[in-house]
């Protein structure tokens, strides 16, 4: 190809062919890279070692042309951190055209009868290849992520950890093979629209980051929270809760009895979940008969699973909730510590102050399991219903996810032993004895529950005023912050106030009544005390079941203090789109 100095920087119309005479043909709106070799093609920075520089690959030589019409010739280099795998260009990489001479392309016969040949290869590989082909460069990381769950380089990561062991074939190749087996995870498309499944390598993959054998004792105390280690020192901690995964109702009678949940009316199979304090999963085990209780599960793991005892050690924490009330004392039997929210006697409407403060402990580290759980479900394939005849690879699926989720997602608790966490922790554990006044004040009568309250709309009402760090500090969280939000909107009268009473003969005692949002018939009174002399709250009780506890409070008296101390000064708005929902049913 010969050169021609006079044109302009070129755009992505369709090519103009400029003249056909002897000497090649002329195409206006395509640059001529050049034949030089020292600069690299794309950036233009001169390399003084050759080992940085490649010979630009044809694949990569024709998406230059179709992506920015510049025509490099057969030789040319490039540096190596431009060119894919596969030889393919990197479509996001920023074509330098600072120092570039603006040349006319003038091709000779033989090279066009020679590009027209590679751009038709290309096109009928284009035609043949798949419409989602993950071998395409122009893949985005956001394509990934929708299709797959995964960024790109986490793509990469787990395909050349399992590429020695996943086969090609005439219908799928390696890379796509994977891809097919998350998209079906992420999506939950039908095995028409994705074509097929694959036999996944889990011998290799899994036991890299899942089950005990994997970590060690010594790692394991690396996933402790400031929380844990202030509330039961640092010691091995593993949180216990199952999980259920939905399945179609069957023509195996045995099966559909042993799968039914009469608690979800639904046929289902259940997944024991065991996890760290900061939400770094140490296994996931199942699936188990929907029939099965979480505490039935756990002794039949405790008795099955030796692998787990053993790495187990004396003196552990095991944290649990109130479904595991029938196991506890056997973990206790084999020398673990147990954590569990405490149990409502049958002659007790409401837990004690202490009961209920303990319980906060419990709640406070505990919860990571469940984020653990709604994280799996991002995965269709776990949240929607399992079709039977994939159920046998079900245990698999889930313990592949759960093992990515490790390596590639990372625990739930990032920097879980901030200064400020650990501020907050040795906070909690101060309050835990402290005992409730209010509620001794009301139980001996000196704030009379059945005196003639004084109903008074919100802006009447004097309040400490307290930002959203603050708030926090108060609750111990924001679980409480959250939850306010849908109370308050529920309990605010056709003017927009808040129903609120005041005591008789003192005006910093304020009484609410909260409708329960599990029951219809259920309504609490909750109290709050406080002062405006020291601008602060000074004790709150309720009717709920832990509304008693001094260590945070529950959400009837977290509502009241957040609309008082903060939404009613910030413009608070019920939720257009709640209610526009709620509005869509007709209510009988």
């Amino acid at each position: 190809a010969s050169i021609d100095s006079s044109t302009t920087l070129p755009d992505l119309s369709p090519v103009d062919i400029v003249d056909t005479n002897d000497d090649g043909l002329t195409l206006e709106n395509v640059i001529y890279a050049g034949l030089g070799q020292k600069k690299c093609l794309i950036c233009r920075q001169n390399r003084d070692s050759s080992s940085n520089m490649i010979t630009m690959p044809k694949s990569a030589r024709l998406d230059l042309l179709v992506l920015h019409r510049i025509y490099a010739p057969q030789g040319v280099r490039c540096c190596q951190q431009h060119i894919l795998k596969y030889g393919r260009l990197n479509p996001n990489d920023f074509i330098e055209m600072h120092d570039r001479q603006k040349l006319k392309t003038i091709l000779q016969p033989q090279e066009v009868i020679s590009i027209l040949d590679d751009l038709l290869k290309l096109i009928e590989e284009a035609i043949k290849s798949p419409r989602l082909d993950f071998h395409d460069p122009m893949l985005s990381n956001d394509d990934y992520l929708a299709w797959t769950g995964w960024h790109i380089a986490e793509f990469d990561t787990m395909f050349d950890m399992l590429s020695p062991f996943l086969r090609s074939s005439c219908n799928r190749e390696a890379r796509n093979a994977l891809a097919i087996f998350w998209i079906k995870a992420k999506t939950n498309l039908s095995f028409n629209q994705i074509e097929s499944l694959f036999n996944y390598p889990v011998h290799n993959f899994v036991p890299l980051n899942l089950g005990v054998g994997h970590l060690t004792r010594d790692q394991a105390l690396m996933h402790n929270i400031a929380f844990s280690k202030e509330f039961w020192d640092n010691k091995v901690t593993i949180i216990w809760d199952g999980t259920y995964i939905y399945m179609e109702k069957g023509s195996d009678h045995y099966l559909n009895r042993s799968t039914y949940s009469g608690q979800k009316c639904r046929h289902l199979v259940k997944f024991m979940s065991l996890v760290l304090p900061d939400g770094y999963v140490v296994d996931s085990i199942g699936p188990f008969q929907g029939t099965a209780n979480d505490a039935t599960i756990a002794q039949q793991i405790i008795e099955t699973r030796n692998e787990l005892i053993e790495w187990c050690d004396y003196g552990d924490t095991m944290i649990c909730d109130r479904g595991f009330r029938d196991v506890i004392q056997t973990l206790c039997d084999l020398g673990y510590e147990v954590k569990s929210p405490m149990y409502l006697n049958k002659s007790q409407n409401q837990h004690s102050a202490s009961e209920a403060n303990e319980s906060r402990l419990v709640t406070k580290v505990r919860w990571t399991v469940e984020s653990y759980h709604a994280r799996t479900k991002k995965w269709r394939i776990l949240s929607d219903r399992i079709e039977n005849p994939f159920l046998p690879k079900l245990g698999d699926m889930v313990r592949i996810i759960s093992a990515a989720l490790n390596p590639f997602r990372g625990p739930i608790l990032v920097d879980a032993q901030h200064d400020d966490l650990c501020a907050v922790a040795k906070m909690m554990k101060e309050q835990l004895s402290k005992n409730n006044t209010l509620q001794d004040d009301i139980g001996c009568g000196l704030i009379s529950s059945r005196s003639h309250w004084k109903n008074l709309d919100d802006e009447d009402i004097e309040f400490p005023e307290m930002d959203l760090d603050t708030l926090r500090s108060l609750f111990f969280g924001i679980h409480q912050i959250k939850q306010s939000k849908t109370y308050t909107e529920e309990h605010l009268d056709e003017n927009g106030n808040y129903v609120i009473e005041v005591a008789p003969g003192n005006n910093e005692v304020l009484r609410c009544r909260i409708q329960s949002r599990h029951s219809k018939a259920t309504r609490y009174y909750a109290w709050i005390q406080y002062s405006l002399t020291s601008n602060r709250i000074v004790a709150w009780y309720c009717q709920c079941r832990s509304g008693a506890r001094t260590l945070g409070c529950c959400g009837h008296i977290a509502s009241v203090i957040w609309y008082l101390s903060y939404a009613r000064l910030h413009d608070f708005q019920p939720s257009i789109g709640r209610k526009r929902i709620a509005q869509a049913i007709e209510y009988i």
